[in-house]
């Protein structure tokens, strides 16, 4: 069944960013689902659009890597045709975390206090929020993981939740933006545990998305293919999984 996508409008969404602390209660409080919105507001928080998308459910089983990775793939089979300027603004993530995703958001992490709130469910519009969002973040590693060319096109997004801290340095670096080297890293990465049958730890992963920083900074790593820069990055991956 297909429904017409929402934003949070304007006025609601800087309200919330403004009160995180009521925010916060407000999530305690009604855990079931974001309908108070409307009633702390006093008026309809969403802006109904003219995209359509099927309509989806999302599982909320806490603390599951495997019901995440599920829903992750979920998100972006119904998601990834809207336009970039929807994707990117945080109005729109207002509606899926509120009204769509609103229990598997407080299933996949633990609700802290208003700064939580404030940095991961009422997001900016910055590359790095939008990448670190409590459920935009699960759109954007299959994205940026996902690999059409291969049999099984989500066998990278597969390692990537097993591996966030490469996911994190993805997020705060340039070379998080270009497919072909994030496709790189992940493959790469994917090898070399396989090969050596080890797991990265964060100090590693960390490392191997310098090093592809760095050929970034001398080389037109833009216009490479995944293969070229997967030959390039796989001994220096090597190396650092050895020590």
């Amino acid at each position: 069944m297909g429904i017409n996508i929402k934003l949070m409008s304007e006025v609601a969404y800087l309200t919330l960013q403004k009160n995180p602390l009521d925010v916060y209660h407000g999530i305690l409080n009604h855990s079931e689902d974001g309908s108070w919105i409307k009633e702390y507001l006093g008026f309809e928080p969403y802006e109904e659009k003219e995209y359509r998308i099927e309509d989806f459910q999302l599982q909320d089983k806490k603390n599951n890597n495997e019901a995440m990775l599920d829903n992750s793939i979920i998100l972006y089979e119904h998601l990834k045709d809207l336009p970039r300027y929807i994707l990117c603004n945080p109005r729109f993530w207002a509606w899926i975390v509120f009204e769509k995703a609103y229990k598997a958001a407080q299933s996949s992490s633990k609700i802290t206090g208003e700064t939580f709130i404030s940095s991961t469910w009422l997001i900016t519009n910055a590359r790095r929020s939008l990448m670190l969002g409590v459920i935009s973040r699960f759109f954007f590693m299959v994205q940026i993981s996902i690999d059409n060319s291969s049999s099984d096109k989500y066998e990278l997004t597969k390692y990537l939740f097993s591996n966030a801290e490469t996911y994190r340095n993805f997020c705060y670096r340039n070379i998080g933006m270009l497919k072909n080297v994030t496709l790189a890293v992940i493959r790469a990465q994917m090898d070399i545990c396989s090969q050596l049958n080890i797991s990265l730890i964060n100090k590693q992963s960390a490392a191997m998305v310098k090093e592809a920083s760095k050929i970034g900074s001398v080389m037109l790593v833009d216009i490479m293919t995944q293969d070229e820069i997967y030959t390039i990055l796989y001994p220096k991956f090597m190396k650092i999984a050895s020590f």
